[in-house]
């Protein structure tokens, strides 16, 4: 089959080693882990240091890196 002629693929995690090795380069969703893993340690920290952890959900948007296998 011919990528992206015949079928498109597309990663999830935008691993730049795994992504640009691909040919033709993957296409795929960034998730921001550096952004997701800082926020981890910032609540971590919070929760350590208060005596009533704020509970909820923290999201951090992600974004599609479009190369040529789409």
């Amino acid at each position: 089959m011919d990528v992206p002629g015949d079928i498109a693929v597309v990663g999830y995690d935008n691993w730049d080693t795994m992504a640009l090795a691909c040919r033709p380069p993957l296409t795929t969703i960034d998730m921001d882990l550096a952004e997701i893993g800082r926020i981890a340690a910032l609540r971590l920290l919070e929760a350590i240091d208060s005596d009533e952890p704020a509970p909820g959900v923290h999201t951090v948007p992600c974004r599609l890196v479009v190369r040529e296998s789409s």
